[in-house]
């Protein structure tokens, strides 16, 4: 269902921009017949590729990369025409309201009267003309920043954050002062994002030189045989006092989550599934607990529960949790930090307002990136390395973090 709602809001926004873009070429002179001409047959070549998607999307890791490369221009095509659609047509939305506000005003004889008069005024006139061509030159600035910023995700896909930053933690050990986490998630292993690509991203961690590496979720995009890349990549990813994860919700989308999690396993990231791991430095103990995908049929309560009675009591805990939404559950469990990422940041990020990502996932998460805190416990959400929807990223980088603990 999911998949037939998503095709029809495509299309529905590809007719749309069709026909907005066909109006917008009548209103110029000087374009040549052969480019208005183009029009239809530039949206049939993009639109094609929709029924290989449908029908074919999840059966993508077997693709070639010739396929994949083929592919990118068409997800940039995709992705420009949506924001061109969902901003264009927002306008329409609030033109027509003011056009039915006007209307309605009308039906005053007196205000209509003035309304008529002041249409008629050479001042008007002017007005309205200069109106149209601002519209029009707007409308072409926001096409080529549209297309110029699909562009730029693709292009900089090899960009990275490296985030350094520290953790208060109440009651840490003096063993443990200094310590520091690296932390990676949401690696979303496909053809996408294959084994050579996420090389580098291990490479680049192991150069942090960080004390403990934890990975938090995600570690497959949909598909079972998408662990085996991971775990080629991944097994060379090393910590002094070891690497640790918990499991996302793609890891559950998979065919066989249990394969999915012997093989992160057995490639040496210890998975802690609703368990917890005593991390030990010079005689001080740390708790290391980790839950799986708290689904929306799943009570977090057990999943939390159960990671808590496995950690060692009175010592400081730290959380592996993917989804960050959980933190209000964390805190009332006395979590002194809590790592979490799913949201990617928001992946596609038009801008910043107050230190919050304005994108699709600000919409379903306030804790989309960075520091949080409810009552004594501080959650860090880390962006990610891998994408999903569309192959790239847009102002968001790939992030690896460094959190040293004070």
């Amino acid at each position: 269902m999911f998949r037939e709602f998503t095709l029809l809001f495509i299309l529905t926004g590809q007719v749309y921009l069709y026909r907005r873009f066909r109006r917008f070429l009548t209103g110029y002179d000087r374009v040549p017949r052969w480019i208005e001409a183009a029009v239809l047959p530039v949206f049939i070549l993009f639109n094609l590729p929709l029924a290989v998607l449908y029908f074919y999307f999840w059966k993508l890791t077997a693709a070639p990369e010739w396929a994949v490369t083929v592919l990118m221009p068409f997800f940039a095509w995709h992705l420009a025409t949506l924001f061109l659609y969902i901003v264009l047509g927002s306008a329409g939305i609030i033109g027509k309201a003011g056009r039915l506000v006007l209307k309605l005003l009308q039906r005053h004889p007196v205000i209509n009267q003035r309304i008529v008069s002041m249409r008629h005024s050479e001042r008007f006139q002017q007005f309205d003309r200069s109106r149209r061509g601002f519209l029009r030159k707007s409308a072409m600035g926001l096409s080529v920043y549209s297309f110029a910023g699909a562009a730029a995700g693709i292009a900089g896909e090899d960009d990275l954050d490296i985030i350094r930053t520290s953790a208060v933690i109440r009651g840490l050990p003096s063993a443990f002062k200094g310590f520091t986490i690296g932390v990676m998630s949401d690696i979303h292993s496909s053809v996408f994002m294959n084994r050579d690509d996420m090389l580098r991203y291990v490479r680049r961690m192991n150069g942090l030189g960080a004390d403990l590496l934890v990975v938090t979720g995600d570690m497959v995009n949909s598909q079972t045989d998408e662990v085996y890349p991971f775990a080629e990549a991944f097994s060379e990813l090393r910590a002094p006092y070891g690497v640790y994860g918990c499991l996302g919700n793609h890891d559950f989308f998979t065919k066989d989550v249990e394969r999915v999690a012997k093989e992160v396993d057995g490639c040496g990231v210890r998975l802690l599934r609703n368990d917890a791991a005593d991390v030990v430095k010079d005689g001080a103990h740390l708790a290391l607990l980790g839950v799986d995908d708290i689904g929306r049929n799943t009570d977090p309560n057990r999943y939390l529960d159960a990671a808590v009675s496995a950690a060692r009591a009175g010592v400081p805990r730290i959380l592996l949790c993917h989804k960050p939404y959980f933190l209000p559950d964390a805190s009332a469990r006395n979590i002194d930090l809590m790592l979490s990422g799913h949201t990617h940041g928001g992946q596609i990020v038009f801008g910043t307002v107050d230190r919050t990502p304005i994108s699709l996932a600000a919409l379903a998460s306030k804790y989309v990136a960075g520091w949080y805190e409810h009552g004594g416990t501080r959650l860090y959400v880390n962006k990610g390395i891998g994408s999903v929807g569309v192959p790239f990223r847009i102002n968001c980088p790939p992030e690896l973090t460094l959190i040293t603990l004070t």
